[in-house]
């Protein structure tokens, strides 16, 4: 079975076959991307160059997430959607 694209997975979501809650367990288990190809979020600096927002846990090294990573995970998720732009990636 192959993942299911981002694009794919909001639909679904916004069709209400999706919760927020089975979206993330999807992602948790790799069957669902988490980000797009040709596209990324960014913030301009205040020289006008983009950069790009990262949020990772160091030394994770394959154990999973607990509960509460998951909790803020989502969290810094949402304000990077809030604080952020998406621009097509150059090829």
């Amino acid at each position: 079975m192959g993942k299911l694209t981002v694009a794919e997975a909001d639909a679904l979501k916004e069709a209400g076959v999706l919760s927020n809650k089975a979206l993330e367990e999807m992602q948790n288990k790799g069957l669902v991307s988490s980000r797009t190809r040709n596209e990324r979020r960014v913030m301009k600096t205040a020289k006008n160059t983009y950069v790009t927002p990262q949020f990772y846990f160091q030394g994770l090294g394959g154990n999973g997430y607990s509960k509460s990573m998951t909790e803020l995970k989502n969290k810094v998720q949402s304000l990077i959607e809030e604080h952020t732009t998406i621009i097509k990636n150059n090829k």
